[in-house]
């Protein structure tokens, strides 16, 4: 039988990430509150989580969270992706001149 609930993890079950604000305290960042982040915070920590899961050392990230990093990566790139479609969507419908990178408008139309 379909669960009718929701798709959503468990509170405890989500995927997270710490991350440093501006006061250099420790935050978690969840996975579905990714939409919250500007580009280049979701950057920064796709970055840190790629040298996680390559066996680089962070001293920030708890070794035992390789399990939890590659979730946040693919959600990240995904969000990212769709941040870069979006923006580019805009700028074709709008009729400004493109500045940016047309690779990801042609292969979205």
């Amino acid at each position: 039988r379909p669960s009718t609930g929701s798709g959503k993890l468990p509170e405890e079950a989500q995927p997270y990430e710490a991350r440093h604000n501006k006061d250099k305290k420790n935050r978690l960042m969840r996975i579905d509150e990714l939409h919250k982040f500007s580009d280049e915070t979701l950057n920064d920590v796709h970055n840190a989580l790629d040298g996680r899961l390559k066996g680089i050392r962070m001293q920030y990230l708890p070794s035992n969270d390789k399990d939890r990093a590659e979730p946040m990566i693919q959600a990240i790139e995904k969000m990212l992706k769709t941040r870069r479609i979006m923006r580019s969507l805009e700028k074709f419908v709008s009729g400004r001149l493109y500045e940016g990178d047309l690779r990801m408008l042609q292969r979205t139309i």
